[in-house]
């Protein structure tokens, strides 16, 4: 009797750990999402990456963001059944990429001679 206590217990843990990613699985098409990932320029265009897939954002053209850490608000679109973020709203979190950090000045050495 205790082992299928435990055994019970174990699937109902097992299905609550579950039903947080099947949850992010069911966003219907056209609702409104917010998505935090890095920024991936591929040849078709900026993506977001979140860790667990690729979303192509439109209207977003700049190559300057990539690598950068942002939160994107925008509606949920497919094309060509690839999932895709229209984006209304970025906002950056973190992860400056090197081309749009400034440089520091390279002075010479003093002269000692």
């Amino acid at each position: 009797m205790k082992r299928m206590r435990e055994g019970v217990l174990l699937a109902l843990l097992l299905l609550a750990l579950a039903a947080p990613a099947q949850a992010e699985e069911s966003v219907d098409v056209g609702a409104d999402i917010t998505v935090i990932g890095t920024v991936v320029l591929m040849d078709d265009g900026l993506y977001l990456d979140d860790g667990s897939r690729l979303y192509l954002l439109i209207d977003m053209e700049d190559p300057q963001a990539e690598g950068l850490t942002v939160e994107v608000v925008g509606q949920l679109v497919m094309i060509d059944d690839q999932p895709a973020i229209k984006v209304r709203e970025m906002t950056v979190l973190g992860d400056v990429p090197p081309a749009a950090q400034p440089e520091e000045s390279e002075e010479a050495p003093p002269n000692r001679g």
